[in-house]
């Protein structure tokens, strides 16, 4: 049952309150040029499958069967096991691996960045699955914004 339109939600909404009803959109992947660095391929961005945190709520099941039929063959993740269960997609990770999806977990608390080793270690990897053509994608915790 949906509340009266006269009831505001609180800033404050709790992400552990039951959806009201999931996102029904297809997720929406932007697809960056990476013809700037001299290469040919392009790597795609996208917010959080299946998140549900304040007013987003997206469908972990359609999401990745979006991601599987796009020909995602590897995403980067860089959420912690933590901010997974915060914005409830705790599972994630497995999902991927069971729908074949080659996982890249480097998990970066909110706000932080990795030490130069630990970048240098995402790039190598990163430039590995474009050297070797394979369709990759980066999500982020909530939605991406790029400049049009």
């Amino acid at each position: 049952m949906k509340p009266p339109s006269s009831v505001q939600t609180s800033e404050f909404d709790s992400s552990d309150e039951e959806p009201l009803e999931d996102e029904h959109t297809p997720i929406q992947i932007s697809w960056l040029s990476l013809s700037r660095v001299n290469w040919s391929q392009f790597l795609g961005l996208c917010a959080l499958p299946g998140c549900k945190f304040k007013d987003v709520r997206r469908n972990i099941g359609k999401d990745t069967e979006e991601l599987k039929s796009c020909g995602i063959q590897d995403i980067f993740v860089f959420c912690t096991r933590g901010e997974l269960s915060k914005y409830r997609v705790p599972n994630l990770l497995e999902l991927y691996e069971q729908c074949g999806i080659a996982t890249h977990h480097h998990p970066i608390p909110d706000g932080g960045t990795p030490d130069i080793a630990r970048c240098c270690e995402i790039m190598e990897e990163l430039a590995a699955c474009l050297k070797n053509n394979r369709k990759t994608l980066i999500h982020s915790r909530l939605s991406p914004t790029l400049p049009v």
